[in-house]
């Protein structure tokens, strides 16, 4: 190994020390303040995908108010009703996950902030300065991502639960009728929503990426490494 790829290694090893809070006076890994922020998106990303099921049985039960208007619509109506609940109840809990995600994002770059005072070497701390705003900039972006999300969800929502008390004091054939446009805005509106879901699961799936180091699966068996034995 020549000085110049020797240097470099030296670098890179004392970096992943760094970015990893080993260096000595650091009382945690950060790494491990990483992977909570990584299972934070997880969770996150998880709520948002059953809001998307959410969505679809609204929809599902909504469309059947209007088909079975003119039979008996009282069933399709009573778990529309409950539907809309289910998805303010899903709604709700993505805001709790993504609350906490964003108090576990701030713990870890603050976390990683202070353990750069400790980094003597001007050149790693800056490389270090560069990776932590990097990383900060990508995981600050999914704010960018999930606020058309939610100003296309809030009054989508509102609409739904204002369209279920409609139907719950007139569910007649002409009542329906009546309501004809407000159901194909409705799920309309819906498609939009999911669209922006579909946006927002993408930017959680490259910041998780980003963010957390790899990590073998259960029963994965690492490569044997046959260096050594090659001629």
């Amino acid at each position: 190994m020549n000085k110049q790829s020797l240097k470099q290694t030296l670098m890179l090893l004392a970096l992943a020390a760094t970015t990893g809070g080993l260096l000595v006076g650091c009382k945690s890994a950060n790494y491990k303040q990483a992977d909570k922020t990584g299972a934070g998106i997880a969770s996150f990303r998880e709520e948002i995908v059953n809001g998307k099921k959410a969505i679809d049985a609204t929809m599902a039960s909504l469309g059947q108010i209007e088909a079975t208007a003119a039979s008996d619509p009282r069933p399709a109506f009573e778990q529309y009703s409950k539907d809309v609940a289910n998805l303010d109840s899903t709604a709700q809990r993505i805001r709790k996950r993504g609350q906490e995600m964003r108090e576990q994002g701030k713990a870890y770059f603050d976390q990683w902030e202070q353990q750069l005072a400790e980094v003597k070497n001007p050149e790693i701390q800056a490389l270090a300065k560069q990776r932590r705003a990097k990383l900060q900039e990508a995981f600050e972006n999914i704010k960018s991502v999930a606020e058309p999300l939610k100003a296309k969800f809030d009054p989508w929502m509102s609409d739904l639960q204002d369209l279920q008390k409609y139907l719950a004091n007139d569910i007649t054939v002409n009542g329906v009728d009546a309501a004809k446009g407000l159901f194909k805005k409705a799920e309309d509106s819906g498609v939009e929503v999911q669209k922006s879901m579909d946006a927002l699961i993408k930017e959680l799936n490259t910041i998780s990426a980003t963010i957390t180091a790899a990590k073998a699966q259960p029963g994965t068996v690492p490569p044997k490494d046959t260096s050594s034995t090659q001629k």
